[in-house]
């Protein structure tokens, strides 16, 4: 029989992942969080708040529309809102959930679906880009990018859920970037090439209005690993021509526990 992972390709699962902006007195910060070092995917990692579309998510009360997402994928917004709060502890929507409530959402217990006085307002999102993982990996998703923007009160909520992440820093992107090539904040590398696109943007509404012109089309790196290695390159690079290339680096590679655009 064929094995997903060796014969075929493993199912692509859906999920969503949510850049979290702030105003600094620098520029727009991004919210990161540390994953625990028990996680079973990256453990030990700086992500941004993500995690799989969820069955019950598709029967979520909404209300808005997230930029750029269409009706049929109206369940990855409602996923990004749901996983926003869940591992961020804030809530982009009408009414106002407990911590109670968001604990039984960690532990799989409750669903969104099982609060109907929430209202998830998809209309705090957009579309910021789209991954899916390659065919090589035996974990595999097809993951929506959004991004959201916090006031300065609602940026006060934040706090992990300490189940999937232990701690979470505001930071400049660029200083991110820069952390990241020195070996010092480890990140995949869609977070990092991520930041490297956020990293010229001066003010949080630049961050929204940038995702309001961005066309988005499925990004599916190519991934080698070798001796320790890894090397990711993306669509636009010389290696892998295509008529809808990435903005920003199109080859890094991962060694000596840094990044290395190439």
């Amino acid at each position: 029989l064929l094995q997903p992972g060796k014969d075929m390709p493993a199912e692509a699962r859906p999920a969503a992942t949510v850049i979290i902006i702030k105003d600094g007195a620098l520029g727009p910060e991004v919210l990161m969080l540390k994953r625990s070092g028990r996680a079973g995917f990256f453990p030990n990692a700086w992500v941004f708040p993500g995690g799989r579309v969820d069955p019950d998510d598709g029967s979520v009360k909404t209300r808005g529309k997230a930029l750029a997402l269409s009706n049929s994928d109206r369940a990855f917004g409602v996923a990004a809102i749901r996983e926003t709060f869940e591992e961020a502890g804030v809530w982009l929507g009408d009414g106002t959930p407990t911590d109670e409530f968001r604990n039984a959402l960690n532990h799989r217990q409750a669903t969104l679906a099982d609060a109907p006085s929430l209202t998830a307002d998809l209309g705090r999102l957009a579309l910021w880009s789209w991954w899916i993982t390659p065919e090589v990996e035996p974990k595999r998703y097809d993951t929506r990018f959004f991004v959201t923007l916090l006031t300065e009160v609602e940026a006060l909520h934040v706090s992990c859920d300490e189940v999937e992440t232990v701690e979470y820093r505001w930071i400049l992107p660029k200083n991110a970037v820069a952390e990241a090539e020195a070996g010092t904040f480890f990140l995949a590398p869609p977070t990092y090439l991520t930041l490297c696109e956020l990293a010229s943007l001066s003010t949080g509404a630049m961050v929204m209005e940038n995702a309001a012109s961005r066309t988005v089309h499925p990004i599916i790196p190519k991934l080698d690993i070798h001796d320790g290695r890894w090397t990711v390159v993306l669509p636009g690079d010389p290696s892998y021509p295509t008529e809808t290339p990435v903005e920003g680096p199109t080859k890094v590679e991962f060694r000596e526990g840094r990044w290395w655009q190439v």
